[in-house]
This record gives C-alpha cells, structure tokens and sequence, in this order.
C-alpha cells in the first residue's frame, strides 16, 4: 500500500510544481498572480490594523505623540501591504483588486501624510475605512 501511495504521491507532486512554471511562462512580467490565500491574508491583516486604529482614536483624549507614532506606523503597514497586492500598471488575476488599489492607496497616502501633520489631522482615517467598504460591498 505504501508503494502505491508513493506512485501517485511523486507524479502529483511534479505536476504541481510544473503548474507554477506554466504559470510564470504564460503570464505577462507585469502580471502578478495572487494566490487566494494570500489576498485572504492581506485582508485580515488590514481588518487588523485597521481595529487598531479605532481603538486608539477611540480615546476621547488628545492623541499623544506616542499614539501619533503608532497611527503612522499602521499607516506604512497598510500601505506596503496594499503595493504587495499591486498598483500602477500592473494586472492581477483579482479584478476587483486591479480596480479599486490604487484608490486605495492613495487614501492611504493622504491619511499617512495627515497624520504625520504638525499638528496632525486624522480625518482622512475615515475615509480609508470607507475605502475598504466601497470595494467590500461587493463581497
């Protein structure tokens, strides 16, 4: 039995890996194939640092120049994990990615320099969470 498993085990294993290859040979060099789990994984991360954001605007106090720190660190996340999905000309097999990142991400560009103000300004926060229901609405 365990030669038989062993039979079919290697084969799959090497057509798997030729699937990849095809993959990158019949692609475009400015197409990027995003794997379903790693646009599930950039999605719960954004949920994530977003929830981080609310709670710490949330405080009904002045936001002190640590918790400044903080916002604009989350904003940096956001923003590389946003690139790592695509932007400019590029093509993803995610439509609705292709559509909506570059809004995106310059939603994420304003709120980073707002909040990097002096004296910062966090309102475009609210319209980056905007951003993620705007294209959210279709799921």
């Amino acid at each position: 039995m365990a030669v038989a498993l062993l039979l079919f085990a290697i084969p799959g294993l090497g057509l798997l890996n030729s699937c990849a290859q095809v993959r990158k040979a019949t692609y475009p060099k400015d197409f990027i194939y995003l794997d379903k789990k790693q646009v599930k994984s950039q999605m719960a991360m954004f949920g994530f640092y977003m929830r981080q954001l609310d709670s710490i605007l949330l405080d009904e106090t002045a936001v002190s120049s640590e918790q400044q720190a903080q916002i604009v660190s989350l904003l940096n996340k956001i923003r590389d994990g946003a690139s790592s999905l695509g932007s400019g000309n590029v093509t993803t097999n995610h439509l609705v990615i292709d559509d909506h990142i570059d809004e995106f991400i310059s939603d994420v560009n304003t709120a980073l320099r707002n909040a990097s103000a002096d004296p910062p300004n966090y309102f475009a926060l609210g319209k980056l969470s905007g951003s993620c229901v705007g294209c959210h609405k279709y799921r």
